[in-house]
């Protein structure tokens, strides 16, 4: 797998990913550019964010697809390799990975106050190649905000009207 600092392009495809996830069983929901993408707010993505659920049956699920996918932290000197199963994956809140089929972030909570299970309870389902949850506009907005990096600032216009499309409140 690359490091963080390597220049390689990777194939980027998320419902591959989604796909892989779901022959798992895992419990999780789509956050980020894919998810704000699905619904109409559209901008350049090169990775796949989703919240999980830390039930000990999800992360040994979500462990074994990891496995499926060659899935390592990104930023790992060459050579070195850690095995993402349940216990690891309890180790930490967010985990950026590369896969075989591009990038892959998870979040066990996205923002303060924002739980797995409100943002799955609000989430929408997409049902087409792969049937799978994104998070709401609401709750993009929510992550956006707690970010406050200069690139998620600038795509609250984008989302807040596409809620605005939607009915929702943003």
């Amino acid at each position: 797998m690359p490091t963080e600092d390597d220049e390689v392009v990777t194939a980027f495809d998320p419902l591959g990913l989604i796909g892989v996830l779901n022959e798992h069983l895992v419990d999780f929901v789509v956050a980020g550019g894919f998810a704000a993408g699905v619904q109409g707010a559209v901008w350049v993505t090169i990775d796949l964010d989703i919240a999980y659920s830390r039930e000990r049956g999800n992360l040994t699920r979500l462990a074994t697809a990891l496995t499926a996918l060659d899935a390592q932290p990104v930023g790992l000197p060459v050579g070195v390799a850690i095995k993402l199963d349940a216990r690891a994956l309890t180790a930490a809140d967010v985990w950026t990975l590369w896969t075989r089929l591009g990038r892959l972030d998870l979040m066990s909570e996205p923002a303060p106050g924002l739980t797995f299970q409100a943002l799955r309870d609000r989430a929408r389902t997409i049902e087409g190649r792969e049937t799978y949850r994104v998070a709401s506009i609401n709750d993009l907005v929510a992550m956006k905000r707690h970010a406050g990096r200069p690139k998620d600032i600038a795509h609250l216009d984008i989302l807040a009207t596409v809620a605005d499309v939607m009915g929702e409140q943003s």
